[in-house]
């Protein structure tokens, strides 16, 4: 909106400049509000009387719009009643009107007359411009192939005054073609984009875009491009590039294919129907058991839509499944490999079971062969008990000897005899594990028996047989039987002596025995080390 001021100077002599202040072009919008400037500078003795506003015709005529006067008030036309008021109300200095709700119509020169006192009349000049904002439309070219030559995309069209700018934006390949026309009061631009159809197309936008004076941004219609086509059709199976063999699970046959609009998928087989228990699930064709031979063929799939129809093929080869005798024989080893296992798992079970049980037979034996030697002890204290049963004074008489031996061999006794004891203690440790072992306990047992009845006291007094024998007796046995007749007696008396003379006999050769299992060492008897066991001598020390 271009405006110029113009100021028109009144010289007057003896009084101050007075001015008239016009705008000489105003713009306006269709369909908003406008003002129309008339202001008048005057000085303090001025008056201003009366404004009218006048609108020059086409044909040189003038046609009044409103009357301002100071005595009867305002007067508007009834072409403008309503549209036509007074900016400033009351001031008649201030002349400009407002003119609601432009319409081309308006457009034209106006004129605003002022009547003053003392200093006469004035007039401006102005002229009314109206702005005509386009509207633009879109329209869509015919429909797009894949495979057309040179065609129309879209056209769009802008209408207004001025004439407007209307141009494309897209990333689309194509040109475009500007068509132009003119009217009384605008004019209008049409624009075409022609293409070469192609499936890269589809979907792509295309632009109008319309910037006008009478506009505050541009205007922008976006139109998406929808090209029909449809691509070459081609099968994906499942697992197509291994051999289909007998058996198989899981096989499919997928349909591939894209296209504008949607296309859809059809399967069959060549010469032939398709075989019982396959399904069509859209564009995949599912067999639904394991693939035997009767599965082979050429099977065909038909991919089509508005636009065209377009086929595949596959043909379809089932060998004979030799993996199936390969799993059988897998399977075989298998069971066999589980059979085998579970024997040896029985062996081993039967090995530890006859294990125990020869543990089990060995402790029991061990058991009962001390139980025996136990046995064999009592029955040597029960020996030496019935050999001095009888009378107290053949006792006496035949143990004479016996005692001074006794006496004399005290000491040897007592060192032979804690040796034996201190091999029998030996010999518990060690468990007594086989047979010499036994014999070496059932000699220690009989050793101790024998020091049993020949120990020392620890005041250092001996005791005799007899003594030694009663004690026992007393301890251990039942009381001897009644005195038989003299007779009697010294046939027992000489059977049991000579019982005795045997087992004392017996007695130093197991001593002697014995002593075999010692070594002496710095004036000490100590066992000798064995495979069989260990021995602790008599200070609990092991050797």
């Amino acid at each position: 909106m271009v405006g110029q001021l113009i100021f028109f100077l009144l010289a007057v002599s003896g009084s101050p400049a007075r001015v008239l202040e016009i705008q000489q072009s105003i713009t306006a919008v269709l369909g908003k509000d406008v003002v129309l400037p008339c202001s008048y500078q005057a000085a303090d003795d001025d008056a201003v009387f009366q404004v009218t506003w006048l609108k020059k015709g086409d044909d040189g005529q003038s046609v009044e719009l409103g009357v301002l006067h100071k005595e009867h008030g305002e007067h508007i036309q009834d072409a403008y009643a309503g549209r036509v008021s007074w900016q400033s109300q009351g001031s008649l200095k201030n002349g400009s009107i407002v003119l609601r709700n432009a319409v081309q119509a308006d457009e034209g020169n106006y004129e605003c007359h002022l009547i003053t006192f003392p200093r006469g009349n004035f007039e401006s000049h102005v002229t009314l411009k109206v702005l005509v904002p386009p509207l633009p439309t879109l329209n869509p070219g015919p429909p797009l192939e894949e495979g057309q030559g040179r065609t129309l995309a879209a056209s769009c069209t802008a209408e207004g005054n001025p004439v407007p700018n209307v141009t494309w934006e897209t990333e689309v390949a194509g040109k475009n073609e500007t068509r132009r026309s003119s009217h009384p009061r605008s004019a209008s631009v049409t624009i075409e984009y022609y293409v070469v159809p192609g499936r890269k197309m589809h979907g792509q936008l295309l632009t109008c875009v319309v910037s006008h004076p009478g506009l505050q941004h541009q205007k922008r219609i976006t139109h998406r491009l929808n090209v029909s086509y449809l691509s070459d059709a081609s099968v994906l199976g499942h697992k197509t590039e291994e051999e289909w063999v007998a058996g198989m699970e899981g096989a499919s046959l997928k349909c591939v294919g894209d296209g504008n609009p949607p296309p859809t998928y059809n399967w069959t087989r060549q010469n032939d129907a398709l075989p019982n228990g396959v399904r069509i699930k859209g564009d995949t064709l599912m067999f639904q058991r394991p693939l035997t031979v009767e599965d082979e063929g050429i099977y065909v799939c038909r991919v089509a839509n508005s636009f065209a129809t377009k086929e595949a093929e596959a043909t379809i080869s089932i060998k004979e499944n030799k993996a199936k005798q390969v799993n059988v024989i897998s399977v075989s080893m298998i069971g066999a490999g589980v059979i085998a296992f579970l024997l040896l798992a029985l062996l081993v079970l039967v090995v530890l079971l006859m294990t125990c049980y020869h543990r089990r037979k060995t402790k029991r034996i061990t058991e009962k062969y001390e139980e025996e030697l136990t046995l064999t002890r009592e029955n040597s204290i029960r020996r030496l008990h019935s050999s001095h049963s009888t009378d107290t004074r053949n006792q006496m008489e035949e143990n004479l000897p016996l005692r001074s031996e006794s006496r004399q061999g005290s000491f040897r006794g007592d060192s032979l005899c804690r040796e034996s004891l201190r091999g029998d203690s030996l010999c518990r440790d060690s468990l007594c594990r086989d047979s010499r072992q036994g014999s070496f306990r059932a000699e220690s047992l009989r050793e101790t028996s024998l020091c049993s009845v020949m120990g020392e006291e620890e005041g250092g007094r001996s005791y005799s047989t007899l003594s030694t024998v009663r004690e026992i007796e007393t301890q251990t046995e039942l009381p001897p039987p009644p005195p038989t007749p003299v007779q009697e007696n010294r046939m027992e008396k000489e059977k049991e002596k000579e019982k005795e003379e045997e087992e004392e006999r017996d007695d130093e050769n197991n001593i002697k025995q014995a002593m075999t299992h010692f070594v002496q060492e710095n004036g000490t008897l100590r066992a000798k080390p064995t495979t069989n066991g260990i021995y602790i001598n008599g200070r609990g020390h092991l050797v």
